[in-house]
This record gives C-alpha cells, sequence and structure tokens, in this order.
C-alpha cells in the first residue's frame, strides 16, 4: 500500500470512534461496561493528546516556541475540560479545542513545516470530527 494512502486511511479512521460515539448516543448499539460519555470523553482525550504531542514533536525538532507553548495548552486544557466538564459545554470545547489545534497546523503550514498534502488532510479530518461532535451535541441535548 502507498505510504500516502495508508496515512489518508488511518487519520480518516481516526474519526471513526467519534462516529461510534454518537451511535452508542442514540442507543442504536451498545458495548458491555461503556457508555456513550465514557467512549466520547475517553477517545475525545486520546486524540487530542495525540495532536497536542505531534505539534510537540514538530516544535521540538524546528523550535518553533508557539508550537512548543500551543501542544502544552491544549494537552492541559482537554484533560481539564475531559475531568471537570463531562457536559454539553465541555463538548462544545472540545469542538473549539479541535478547531484551534486545526489553527496550529496552519501555522505550521504558513511556516513550511507542514505539507500541503497534510493541511488538507488535517482540514477534512477535524471537519469531520467537528460535526460529529456537534451531532453528538445535539444527540446530547435532546435524549434526557
Amino acid at each position: 500500500m502507498n505510504r500516502l494512502v495508508l496515512i489518508k486511511s488511518l487519520t480518516l479512521a481516526g474519526a471513526l470512534p467519534f462516529m461510534v460515539a454518537c451511535a452508542l448516543k442514540l442507543g442504536w448499539f451498545s458495548f458491555a461496561g461503556v457508555d456513550a460519555d465514557n467512549w466520547l470523553w475517553t477517545y475525545a482525550l486520546v486524540i487530542s493528546a495525540f495532536m497536542a504531542g505531534s505539534h510537540w514533536g514538530i516544535a521540538i525538532k524546528s523550535g518553533d516556541r508557539f508550537a512548543l507553548l500551543a501542544s502544552n495548552g491544549f494537552a492541559l486544557a482537554i484533560f481539564g475540560v475531559a475531568v471537570w466538564l463531562r457536559t454539553p459545554l465541555g463538548i462544545g470545547l472540545l469542538i473549539l479545542l479541535f478547531a484551534a489545534q486545526l489553527l496550529v497546523d496552519r501555522r505550521l503550514l504558513a511556516l513550511s513545516l507542514a505539507s500541503d498534502a497534510y493541511w488538507r488532510l488535517r482540514l477534512q479530518v477535524t471537519g469531520i470530527v467537528c460535526a460529529l461532535l456537534a451531532t453528538y451535541l445535539l444527540v446530547a441535548v435532546s435524549i434526557p
């Protein structure tokens, strides 16, 4: 398999658990011992930390102080939201945090620290993730 096809496939597959969270919240199916909220928050924490780690790695290599500080700030922010704000407001903040992490990638693109292909893929998958989080939020506020 072509390396770029593999990267794109894995990146897009990373959005699937957000879709699963929506299906769990709607009650379309269930997993023993896992509710939709725990599924969503745990996975959101993992993915956001993964993105913060990506920014950290680029910052260490390039010396970009903004990306270095942003990576740490996002890791702490997502942790705080996941621990203390597992509410509809917190889901809204998740959307903002994922979108803000995308802005760090835009900066990295502008500094030639990320490729155009990477930027397009991040834009696509972040759009999908934010749409799925918004869907989850709508379901969460409409189901008592």
